[in-house]
């Protein structure tokens, strides 16, 4: 039998026959029994006592005539009746309580194969606070993930034919031209040619560094390193960007700050992606700054510090809505394809991925049109804890 709701029905009905056949024999038992004594110590109590023995059970038996046997037979009957009645209203009460039960649960069977079918849209109605209420609001919850998910995807799909789409055009066009010889190829030509393989390069390696991060495959080969050379050495390549698009590019790195055992190439690509972030949201004028300090509240005291390193701007900021989703997959604060203010979307979730591997903590904070912070902190080495130089490798966890 495969429907709950009847073997539930069926449970609560042989649960009440069973319940209710005992206590109708109990009953009867007892009234029995409260009925002899009736007779042994009531109105006849001097002739049943007169006797003994079987005198004594013969005299009770002459006490009993048809009008007392057809109380007793009267009783019986009522006492089963009743049982009877009782148990088919427990059993229909079994099959109200049953659906009731159930209704909810069928709701979410179609529902999820609803979502099976294709409609990410579909959602199951609330109506309780109980477990039942609590499983439909959890389901809810999971198919808004699961659309907004795949609404990510969708979108994600569309970026990366944009995104490669482009250079190759450019790269395309100008291969074309010189071999028609519209265009001599020139140095500045082929440096063109050269930004945009650069830029294709750069999409394909996020997208496998990604993939790779997704199924903890993606290594680590740590070492023993100071944060503040790897910063001022990836702020220098965007010291170019900067002077061209008329931005003001802070650094401001604490003293004594102490080593970290970390992939130095793993945490240029975050720095470099934040960043990049930072320069894709700012316009002339504004500011990015880069600061790395001691941070004994976030770590663990004294005892342990960790470094905090932060890269803020002063640009147009992130609403409230977006910025709880900035370092999800495939998530971008701007809806447009335009790869000046768009993105794939890729860069800020392999942010996280990878300082999380290192141990650490990413985070972002940030004013609607007064611009954005993105923190990330790292474990510092302890006194006493060293690898000596020696390279270590392990598996993003």
């Amino acid at each position: 039998m495969r429907s709950l709701a009847a073997r539930l029905t069926i449970t609560f009905t042989l649960i009440a026959l069973v319940s209710i056949t005992a206590v109708s024999a109990i009953i009867n038992r007892v009234i029995g029994l409260q009925f002899n004594d009736y007779l042994i110590n009531g109105p006849f109590a001097g002739q049943a006592a007169s006797g003994h023995g079987g005198m004594r059970a013969r005299m009770l038996a002459n006490l009993i005539g048809p009008l007392e046997e057809g109380f007793l037979q009267s009783v019986n009957e009522w006492i089963w009746i009743t049982g009877i009645v009782t148990a088919l209203v427990a059993a229909l009460l079994g099959v109200l309580f049953a659906k009731r039960l159930t209704a909810p649960l069928h709701e979410l069977a179609v529902a999820a194969k609803t979502i099976a079918q294709g409609d990410l849209t579909h959602r199951v109605e609330v109506s309780t606070k109980d477990e039942i209420g609590q499983l439909a609001t959890s389901f809810n919850k999971m198919a808004m993930s699961i659309e907004r998910n795949n609404q990510l995807r969708h979108r994600l799909l569309g970026d990366i034919v944009h995104e490669l789409k482009t250079p190759l055009t450019v790269v395309r066009g100008n291969i074309e031209a010189m071999l028609d010889g519209v265009i001599e190829p020139s140095q500045k030509k082929l440096a063109a040619i050269h930004t945009e393989t650069l830029l294709l390069s750069r999409l394909l390696n996020d997208l496998r560094d990604l993939a790779l991060a997704e199924e903890r495959q993606l290594r680590l080969e740590t070492e023993r390193a100071n944060i503040g050379y790897i910063i001022r050495q990836v702020v220098e390549m965007f010291r170019p960007r900067a002077v061209e698009e008329s931005k003001h590019l802070e650094v401001e790195i604490g003293e004594d700050l102490p080593p970290v055992n970390v992939d130095s190439d793993r945490i240029s690509q975050v720095l470099y992606n934040l960043i990049a972030n930072a320069f894709q949201y700012t316009a002339e004028g504004d500011t990015v700054k880069i600061s790395a300090n001691i941070d004994l509240a976030i770590g663990g005291g004294v005892d342990n510090p960790a470094v905090l390193v932060s890269v803020e701007d002063s640009g147009e900021g992130i609403s409230k809505e977006d910025l709880p989703y900035v370092f999800n997959h495939f998530y971008r604060v701007d809806e447009s394809r335009a790869r000046v203010t768009g993105g794939s979307g890729i860069g800020l979730a392999i942010v996280k991925h990878l300082v999380e591997a290192h141990g650490g903590r990413v985070w972002a904070k940030s004013v609607l049109e007064a611009g954005s912070t993105f923190s990330f902190t790292l474990p510092t080495i302890q006194s006493g804890e060293s690898n000596d130089g020696e390279t270590m490798e392990r598996a993003v966890v």
